[in-house]
């Protein structure tokens, strides 16, 4: 609660100002004129100021009487005048060394130090800042005669998320595509030839057993050649078969489909 001048006091310090004359302008004055501009910026709320204005009508040039009653009135202005201690921490809850602060953009603290910090009361902004250039904004509203606030700026470092671990395994090996793609062109190869050699032995059928020998010799190369791709399908079928459900923890070895089938074909 706000002290206030009472009684005989009060009634002496109207009788001083009564008796300095307007005009004045010596010590005397100047303190009575703090005495009262302490009371009203108490009044007001802006509690720092008032404080200014009672320590300066307690200086020695100050009636006794002003200097005890600007005293008193400056330890109650003190007593209500909130405080604040800023911190900024890291993730551990580790005070963090070279770190500053500005309050509501005009207040600069070079150096967070763990002191506390005067203030009006109402609400406040404050900026805390690292080395690093790394800041945080944070609000609060300070009560009359709050002590020893903290606020705290907590600076956590971010951690960059690890991308998506990729398995070593591969799954289906491209080989068994390539084999099996070999053996389904070799197999349809092989129908063509089988039926074209099936249509020339049917012609041949007509005109035997005098039929031209150039005749009969494309119709056994007709099937000699179904024969050989039917055995390079099974071959490659089969292959791509094994290729297709066998599993491994292996990495299949870099390269592309093509670049594969090149090394598959360079051992045949």
């Amino acid at each position: 609660m706000p002290v206030r001048a009472r009684g005989p006091a009060w009634l002496l310090l109207s009788a001083l100002l009564v008796a300095i004359p307007a005009a004045a302008s010596g010590p005397a004055r100047a303190c009575i004129e703090a005495h009262a501009a302490g009371q009203t910026e108490r009044d007001a709320g802006r509690l720092l100021s008032a404080q200014a204005q009672f320590v300066s009508c307690t200086a020695e040039a100050c009636p006794p009487m002003i200097r005890r009653e600007c005293v008193a009135l400056g330890e109650s202005a003190s007593a209500m005048t909130p405080s604040v201690v800023l911190v900024a921490q890291d993730g551990e809850g580790r005070a963090i060394e070279g770190a500053r602060a500005t309050i509501d953009g005009v207040r600069a603290i070079a150096q967070l130090d763990g002191r506390p910090l005067e203030l009006d009361p109402g609400q406040h902004r404050f900026a805390l800042v690292l080395p690093d250039g790394s800041s945080q904004t944070l609000t609060a509203t300070l009560r009359s005669g709050e002590k020893y606030r903290r606020i705290v700026a907590s600076f956590v470092p971010v951690v960059p998320s690890a991308p998506p671990a990729t398995s070593e395994r591969t799954g289906r090996n491209p080989l068994a595509y390539v084999f099996g793609g070999v053996g389904v062109v070799a197999l349809s190869a092989w129908g063509l030839y089988a039926l074209d050699g099936k249509n020339k032995q049917n012609e041949l059928e007509h005109c035997a057993p005098h039929c031209q020998a150039g005749d009969v010799d494309a119709m056994r190369k007709s099937y000699m050649i179904a024969d050989v791709l039917l055995g390079v399908s099974l071959v490659s079928l089969g292959t791509g078969t094994y290729f297709f459900f066998k599993q491994t923890d292996e990495q299949t070895p870099r390269g592309s489909t093509s670049t594969l089938w090149l090394q598959a074909s360079g051992r045949f």
